[in-house]
């Protein structure tokens, strides 16, 4: 293959996964940390309050079930650092009524299957996924799960911009989830480079889900706006006129 051009990048010497995390000093780490878990918190509490509201859901359904199965798997099922298993099992109980809300009323959003279908196909995509994250974290030797955390976050940002879509409208949805859910996944990408500055995959998988996150901070603020509906009111709901043209 000599006749090839030279390739423009070598390959790492040694496997970026094979480092451990930067030894960084505590203050630092919670300044980065703190608002990651503060950001999620609060994405996860005012979702709750939503869906309760709205009676849709405000995470969406399939990816709702692959974060229950990341928590899940990593804090009962895979080894993980102790620390991180305790964080796990905070984030377990949250999800726990998550997913009460994706069997209440994750179906209004899937209205052409039946109760039965839908109920196998969200179970199927949290075994397959307890199945995905227990794999890669030990292919990465992910010991506090920042890898697939990250790897995750992608699919979790893309899913709120298609669960908008096929709404059609912003139930179950409001600035302030879409706000802290940005700057939840904004500090923990900050925490993933400082931890681990060596690992390239980062540098791909960071920007794209805050990148997505700003997309859909935009498209649910127009949506809000078309329909009559104040973007940072705490109580409004979307006008029942609007959410019918929407949906048409």
């Amino acid at each position: 293959m000599d006749w090839l051009p030279p390739f423009l990048i070598p390959m790492s010497e040694v496997a970026p996964v094979t480092l451990g995390p930067a030894d960084v000093p505590r203050w630092l780490f919670w300044a980065v940390a703190g608002p990651t878990a503060a950001g999620w918190v609060v994405t996860y509490l005012l979702a709750i309050r939503q869906a309760i509201v709205d009676k849709r859901v405000g995470v969406p359904v399939y990816m709702a079930a692959v974060d229950f199965a990341w928590e899940f798997s990593l804090t009962f099922i895979l080894e993980q650092t102790p620390t991180q298993r305790g964080i796990n099992f905070a984030w377990v109980i949250v999800n726990v009524f998550l997913m009460y809300q994706v069997f209440r009323y994750g179906r209004n959003d899937y209205p052409r299957l039946s109760p039965r279908a839908f109920t196998w196909s969200v179970l199927g995509v949290l075994v397959w996924a307890a199945l995905l994250v227990m794999a890669g974290a030990n292919e990465f030797h992910d010991l506090d799960g920042m890898y697939i955390g990250m790897v995750i976050n992608v699919p979790l940002s893309a899913s709120f911009i298609l669960m908008l879509r096929r709404r059609g409208s912003s139930l179950g949805q409001s600035m302030h989830i879409a706000t802290a859910k940005c700057v939840g996944s904004f500090f923990a990408g900050l925490t993933g480079f400082l931890l681990y500055p060596h690992r390239i995959l980062f540098w791909v998988v960071v920007p794209t889900m805050v990148v997505l996150d700003i997309v859909y901070l935009v498209l649910l603020h127009r949506t809000m706006r078309a329909e009559g509906r104040s973007p940072w009111a705490f109580t409004a709901r979307p006008h029942a006129e609007a959410v019918l043209v929407a949906r048409t």
